[in-house]
Order: C-alpha cells, then structure tokens, then sequence
C-alpha cells in the first residue's frame, strides 16, 4: 500500500463515517445547552428576585400597620395613665366630709376623659366603653 491508498484511506474513514460532522454537531449542542442553562439561571434569579420584592412590600405594609397600632396603644396607655393619675390625687384628697363631692368628681373626671377621641372607638372594647357612656350619662341626665 501506497501513502496516497494511506491518505485515502483515512480521509474515507473520517469523511465517510461522519465523524468530523458528528464532532461539529455536538459541539454546537454543548453551546446550545450551556446557552439554555444560562437563561433558566438568569429567569430563576429573576423569579427569586420577584418572590423576596413581593416579601419586603408585604412585610413593609405589615410593618407600617403593626406601627400605627403600637402608635394608637401608646396614646391609649398616655392616656390611661394621665386618668388614673387624676384619679389618684382626688382619692387622696376624699375625706368623710367630702366623700359624694370627691365621687362625683372622679366620675366626672373619668367620663370627661372617655369623650375625648378614643382612638378604639371602632373596637368591640370601645363600643362597649361608648356604649356604657351612654347609659352612664342617660342616668345622670334622670337623676
């Protein structure tokens, strides 16, 4: 055998055979697969990216009405305490001689107290404060 009939021989092979086509093909669909891989990364990065944004806007919202209650609570428990301090100082002043005077006082005082803006008006609590405010203050129109 000649080097020509050599040559030939293996330019057959390689050509016939499909081999150099073969190669080419899965190259091209090892870039193809890297190339999809990549934008199933990117879209889940951006599925995640959307799932926490959608989090933090949730738990901001959360966060915002959690406050406004904390600020409401703390205006109650102000003035709660400024009541029950007014409350305090007329008990401490009540003697035999002006025990109804100083009662009445406190109810005043305590019902002065319940008109001002309460800021749960519209709780179960506080229609049932306004509620008995109302009754209260029907009895003492009657007596």
């Amino acid at each position: 055998m000649g080097t020509f009939e050599i040559i030939s021989l293996v330019l057959n092979l390689l050509l016939g055979s499909g081999l150099i086509v073969t190669l080419v093909t899965l190259k091209s669909t090892i870039k193809k697969a890297e190339a999809e891989a990549k934008a199933s990364e990117i879209g889940n990065v951006d599925s995640v990216a959307k799932m926490w944004r959608e989090l933090a806007e949730k738990m901001e919202t959360q966060y915002m009405n959690v406050n406004e209650q904390v600020d409401k609570l703390s205006r109650e428990v102000n003035r709660l305490r400024a009541i029950n301090s007014k409350i305090v100082r007329l008990l401490d002043r009540i003697t035999p001689e002006n025990l109804v005077d100083m009662v009445e006082k406190i109810k005043q005082e305590i019902n002065s107290s319940e008109e001002n803006n309460h800021p749960f008006s519209d709780s179960p609590i506080g229609r049932l404060q306004n509620s008995a405010n109302a009754g209260h203050s029907g009895t003492n129109k009657n007596s």
